[in-house]
């Protein structure tokens, strides 16, 4: 009794090893593509060569660890299977390297499969010295004041021709809008604009004016001053010019 009892605790302790040997490296996995796009159709094929129990689980498992399914697949008689999986959005939309993991009895085996991404060509890179940001560089007026009847010019540059032309807005003292201009872009990067002021229709209240011009993402601000008369000092400095242009012929 003694020696048929050591028999059986031997081979007791025993039977864990020699089941694992008799299922280790015992499966032959294949998949039906080295590499697959989102929306494919992925088989993978298995032999069990040392067929036992009928039935061999299958999970899978995303890039980043995520249980995405789990199947208990059945053998067929000669210890083959197969599963057949539709890679489809958004489960299998991640690019990455996919884990199968095959668990047959006490034998766990683990298989990948790679979705590729789309390729996107980098663009090469520009350093700060090579982008020139579109702004204005001057914006004014010929003259700082201007009465009924006038052409007022308007005048300016832009750092670099990203859009052929500059719009312009006038308002009056109260800030309401008097009109909107174009000053088209020569070649020079330089733009101009003009119109003719008439009171009670452009211009109907004296004071100060303003002008702003819009360039892409950049603006610029300039004043003027209206009345409906010429300033009297306006008309003092141009006597006293002809005053002294006199003079100097005469001496």
């Amino acid at each position: 009794m003694r020696f048929i009892l050591g028999i059986t605790l031997v081979l007791t302790a025993f039977a864990p090893f020699a089941f694992n040997d008799v299922f280790a490296d015992s499966f032959n996995v294949s998949f039906n593509k080295d590499g697959y796009q989102t929306g494919d159709t992925l088989v993978i094929s298995g032999q069990i060569i040392d067929f036992g129990m009928p039935v061999i689980a299958m999970s899978v498992f995303d890039p980043d660890g995520k249980i995405l399914s789990a199947n208990n697949l059945d053998l067929s008689s000669d210890g083959s299977f197969s599963k057949t999986i539709t890679l489809e959005s958004p489960f299998y939309e991640m690019p990455g390297e996919y884990l199968v993991k095959l668990d047959y009895g006490q034998v766990t085996e683990e298989h990948s499969f790679v979705i590729q991404g789309d390729i996107v060509e980098s663009e090469p890179e520009t350093t700060p010295s090579d982008v020139i940001v579109p702004e204005i560089m001057s914006f004014y007026t010929e003259k700082d004041h201007y009465s009924d009847g006038d052409t007022i010019k308007i005048f300016g540059s832009v750092s670099t021709l990203d859009s052929p032309t500059v719009l312009i807005g006038v308002h009056d003292p109260f800030g309401t809008p008097a009109g909107f201009y174009f000053g088209n872009i020569n070649n020079d990067l330089e733009f101009s604009a003009s119109f003719l002021v008439k009171d009670g229709v452009n211009f109907k209240s004296e004071g100060t004016y303003s002008i702003k011009a819009h360039y892409v993402e950049d603006d610029a601000q300039h004043f003027f001053e209206y009345t409906i008369e010429p300033s009297t000092i306006t008309q003092t400095e141009d006597t006293t010019q002809t005053e002294d242009t006199t003079r100097h012929n005469t001496n």
